[in-house]
């Protein structure tokens, strides 16, 4: 092991913010010495749990498995639309390849990870999994499952049993505290940690404004805590540090709830109530895109209909609907597959959402009691770009690149950690001493 790797992800960071946090204290020395590469293109769709799987495997979702936030949970019998993505990616279990952080492991490394996507369960040895309490287990369960046992004993009853689960939006309010404490107590070789405070101002506020600009100051505040922690460990100077954003976000222009004409167009059944009852084929929603999912993929017939009926769809709708990937080009072009059967991508500013009853198109995106003003999940040529920064003993200073790809981050993680991982589909970049 030579030096050690701490990683902060600040959800939808972007490239343009840094002009902005230039001028703050913490962002403002991290600039002046970092290597930086500007507008790195994501992966489809630019959604935080794919990006983050892809970020520390370097191969894309439909090697990793991670194409979506959320699962589903539609039922061949007995369709509840009302569950349709509660249940969310948080387990390391379905990740298909090796990750970073098992090759730590392997290295005999002290690992920790705090709220980094898909990490819920043993893999780090120090670990806060981003998951919350779930109407199907008592809350203890769901978090010791996720969490190792020394977070839940040093953490839960002071910081996750009395957090206002119902306004879950400031989880940073306890998480970014207790990575600090990791890194004093522990001073882990290797380390994830996931922000989500700018990604939630963007959905309720949109992309720029003086809401987001003080959601940067807090920003600024978390690197500094983190720098500070390192410090108070006797760390610091031994540590590669990287502050990574996962995708831009989007203003919301309207809604398109898809599932509307289609079933009107026969492939969703519902009873005098609304409830569906039957269905044949359905969409998804990963924000500015949706996945287009059928009851029997294998029905060549019905796939044809389904593509018929959508080509019809956009005609009917051409303000919000735009480019309908089939399967095969989804998976050609973006390394994307997965168990639907079209990738469906917006008009811009056009997000789905996935009712059945009501308007097709809408004005407004409700998430709770909140109005949603931004999103993402879109194609990666589209939105504003996240940036990629690094500073330590191994990092060059004051190289600055104009352009990069996500691909080429967990290649350039794994230099810096030392490890040997095959499979990347990446070359790390040009920043390393």
């Amino acid at each position: 092991m030579g030096h050690k790797l701490i990683v902060l992800s600040v959800d939808s960071l972007q490239t343009t913010d840094l002009i902005y946090l230039k001028e703050q204290p913490n962002f403002n020395k991290i600039l002046n010495k970092c290597a930086l590469v500007k507008n790195i293109r994501e992966i489809y769709p630019t959604l935080t749990y794919p990006i983050h799987t892809t970020i520390i495997t370097g191969v894309h979702p439909g090697k990793h498995g991670i194409t979506h936030n959320q699962l589903p949970s539609i039922a061949l019998e007995n369709p509840d639309w009302s569950i349709m993505g509660s249940d969310w990616n948080w387990y390391s279990s379905a990740v298909k390849v090796p990750s970073l952080m098992d090759a730590a492991n392997e290295m005999g490394l002290v690992t920790a990870s705090v709220m980094w996507p898909v990490m819920g369960g043993r893999k780090p040895k120090h670990n806060l999994a981003e998951i919350w309490p779930n109407r199907q287990e008592a809350m203890r369960d769901t978090f010791e499952r996720a969490c190792t046992k020394d977070v839940m004993d040093l953490y839960y009853d002071s910081f996750l049993a009395p957090f206002d689960w119902g306004h879950r939006t400031d989880m940073d309010g306890y998480s970014i505290e207790i990575a600090a404490d990791i890194i004093r107590r522990r001073r882990p070789d290797f380390m994830l940690i996931h922000s989500i405070c700018l990604d939630h101002c963007r959905h309720e506020y949109g992309d720029e404004g003086s809401k987001i600009n003080e959601c940067l100051d807090r920003v600024d505040r978390i690197a500094g805590t983190i720098l500070k922690a390192a410090e108070d460990a006797g760390m610091y100077d031994n540590t590669n540090f990287v502050i990574l954003g996962d995708h831009g976000q989007i203003n919301i222009r309207n809604v398109f709830n898809l599932n509307i004409p289609l079933k009107q167009k026969g492939f969703i059944r519902t009873d005098e109530t609304g409830k569906v009852t039957d269905y044949d084929a359905y969409s998804f929603s990963a924000g500015f895109s949706a996945h287009i999912l059928l009851r029997n993929p294998q029905d060549e017939r019905m796939k044809q209909k389904v593509y018929s009926a959508l080509l019809d769809i956009q005609r009917n709708y051409g303000d919000y609907m735009g480019r309908i990937f089939s399967a095969e080009e989804a998976e050609r072009e973006e390394g994307l597959s997965g168990d639907f059967s079209f990738v469906v991508e917006s008009a811009d500013g056009v997000i789905f959402d996935n009712p059945v009853t009501g308007e097709a198109v809408s004005d407004t995106k409700y998430s709770g009691d909140a109005i949603y003003q931004g999103m993402h999940g879109h194609h990666p040529s589209k939105g504003p770009k996240p940036p990629f920064l690094a500073f330590g003993p191994d990092i060059s200073e004051g190289v600055v690149i104009e352009s990069g790809d996500m691909l080429d981050e967990c290649p350039t993680l794994a230099k810096l950690l030392g490890a040997d991982m095959e499979g990347m589909e990446g070359s790390a970049f040009a920043i390393l001493k």
